[in-house]
């Protein structure tokens, strides 16, 4: 007979399968030489490695059929898992997350496997009597309280909270600026990077560069060429120079200066910024705009839901530990 707890525990140990074997691959987003900030998009797999299963067709037809059965898709001895018990699984997960998932067959079938590996393994254990260790058990405690804790708050203390038209209107007047479109910009750059520390004549030198391939560029070449074969900044040069759509704040000072005040399809003159010298083409300018009420309704909504939701279970969380009298011993989890 499985206890409650070892079930909770199957299912938070699959849990963080699922996390590591939905996670797209990181990627490094290096430092643009116009931002103030550069940043780092890696995302780690916390150490889990998965087999690459091919996919059978079998299970391909089982994984894309439209029927309403609950599908058996797979099986271990007595144990199977069914389409449902996945379905539950990748419901704690978002919804970007589930339709990736439920869109590659492959992916959900290394699923199913690692599911009947985890009930392999946990049935091993238990006849061990693994799960009787005073340590594990305690953990195990520790998990299955966890889980409830979080799944009461979810289910049952957040559970019928709702945001009035009024509210809606409300937020959406007060927030009205905060709202709307800002002024941004497309454009493209090229860099011709000088050290802070170099010498008039290595500043000099860049700069009689830029001057050479700023006239080529007024003359009327591919401005996307011309930063494939000059430009220093290696984020952009591949892209043609592109540094995409920004907002005022988002570039350093110098370059933000002109980027705002030159036209669409026109190319600035020479800027000098802490990074070297530049050639800025502006693709685009978009004007700051007001979004109207039906256009933000859903954001607001979901928005006031979540504000709403966060003070209710703070409260009860509140409500709950001053009724049994919480204490934190502060002194002694600080060593004193």
């Amino acid at each position: 007979m499985i206890s409650r707890i070892q079930v909770l525990v199957c299912v938070v140990f699959l849990l963080v399968a699922v996390v590591a074997l939905a996670e797209e691959k990181g990627h490094t987003g290096g430092k643009s030489h116009i931002g103030e900030e550069g940043h780092t998009g890696e995302k780690g797999h916390m150490g889990l490695k998965f087999k690459e299963y091919p996919i059978s067709e079998e299970f391909r037809h089982v994984v894309e059929s439209t029927s309403q059965e609950d599908s058996i898709l797979g099986k271990a001895g007595d144990y199977v898992v069914k389409k449902s018990d996945v379905d539950r699984m990748l419901a704690y997960y978002p919804q970007e997350t589930q339709s990736r998932l439920q869109e590659n067959p492959a992916e959900m079938q290394t699923l199913v496997k690692r599911m009947l590996e985890v009930k392999i393994i946990a049935d091993v254990a238990r006849k061990e009597n693994f799960d009787q260790i005073p340590q594990i058990k305690k953990q195990l405690d520790y998990v299955a309280d966890d889980f409830l804790s979080k799944e009461y708050l979810a289910r049952v203390v957040s559970k019928n909270v709702t945001v009035s038209e009024a509210d809606l209107k409300k937020y959406y007047d007060q927030n009205k600026k905060q709202l709307g479109v800002p002024e941004q910009v497309w454009a493209r750059h090229i860099l011709f990077k000088v050290d802070p520390a170099a010498s008039e004549q290595e500043k000099n030198k860049a700069r009689k560069r830029a001057e050479v391939v700023l006239k080529r560029a007024k003359g009327g070449e591919d401005f996307e060429k011309l930063a494939r074969a000059y430009s220093d900044d290696e984020s952009s040069k591949a892209n043609g120079g592109d540094l995409g759509y920004f907002t005022r704040g988002r570039t350093v000072q110098g370059f933000e200066k002109v980027v705002f005040y030159t036209k669409p399809g026109e190319i600035s003159d020479i800027v000098e910024t802490r990074y070297g010298y530049h050639i800025i083409k502006v693709e685009d300018h978009v004007d700051a705009r007001e979004r109207s009420f039906e256009e933000m309704r859903y954001y607001i909504r979901d928005e006031l839901q979540q504000q709403m939701v966060t003070f209710k279970v703070k409260e009860f969380i509140r409500e709950a530990t001053d009724n049994v009298g919480m204490q934190v011993y502060s002194d002694r989890i600080a060593g004193k």
